[in-house]
């Protein structure tokens, strides 16, 4: 007997897949996450019958983002869970479930008959439940994302706050020691003019001092050969 179950998520289908491997990897301590078939485990059941029982359970199909298929067996009962993902667009993931039974029995035709009806009802609440834990993970995992997106936005914002806030004082100390060099380019500026006109002061001083030396001693010169020219004469 084969039932199955679908139903539309509202999530990519990596999103999806991802999810349901993080929970379903938890039954088996060495899932390996490239190629997980083959990996077995002793298990604790009650969902396909009305008391639980142990089950070697065995992980027999994997493809990453399209099928994950488990076989729980016990002597002679086996049953198979097959998931498939199948992508409706880039947001919407159609999950299905596909159950399998095979019990033999001595009336076949009256225990095809009895599980048929006990073994679809057992699956479908089991799918419901499934379904229900499953968008909760994935709301979950989807709040965390954006809280951790915020989050990061906002340390980002922070940092960047930061770095201006750094930049600006740089820049202010660099503005303030440009003033200061420059106030002090201007005092020695001023002191080299205030130097510089003295010297000029100075220098004109000595030329004025200096033209009446020569005025002086042309004077001079012109009294003495005026006296020379009346002695001669006389």
């Amino acid at each position: 007997m084969a039932f199955s179950n679908s139903v539309e998520l509202s999530y990519p289908v990596e999103e999806v897949f991802k999810l349901f491997i993080r929970t379903a990897k938890r039954d088996f301590p060495r899932f390996n996450e490239e190629n997980p078939v083959g990996c077995k485990v002793n298990k604790k059941v009650g969902a396909y019958s009305a008391g639980a029982t142990t089950m070697e359970v065995e992980i027999t199909g994997f493809v990453k983002n399209e099928l994950y298929q488990i076989v729980s067996t016990n002597g002679s009962v086996k049953y198979t869970s097959t998931y498939e993902f199948e992508v409706i667009d880039e947001n919407t993931t159609r999950l299905t479930l596909i159950e399998e039974d095979e019990k033999p029995g001595i009336f076949p035709w009256f225990n095809t008959l009895v599980q048929s009806v006990l073994f679809k009802g057992r699956v479908r609440k089991r799918f419901i439940y499934f379904v229900e834990r499953l968008e909760e993970e994935l709301e979950r995992y989807r709040s965390n994302i954006e809280k951790n997106s915020k989050s990061r936005a906002d340390e980002e914002a922070k940092i960047k706050a930061k770095a201006e806030a750094k930049k600006a004082k740089e820049a202010a100390k660099k503005a303030k020691e440009e003033a200061q060099a420059a106030k002090m380019a201007a005092a020695k500026a001023i002191a080299e003019a205030k130097v510089a006109a003295e010297q000029a002061e100075k220098a004109a001083k000595e030329a004025e001092a200096k033209s009446q030396n020569i005025e002086y001693v042309n004077e001079e010169v012109v009294v003495d050969e005026t006296a020379t020219n009346e002695g001669e004469n006389n």
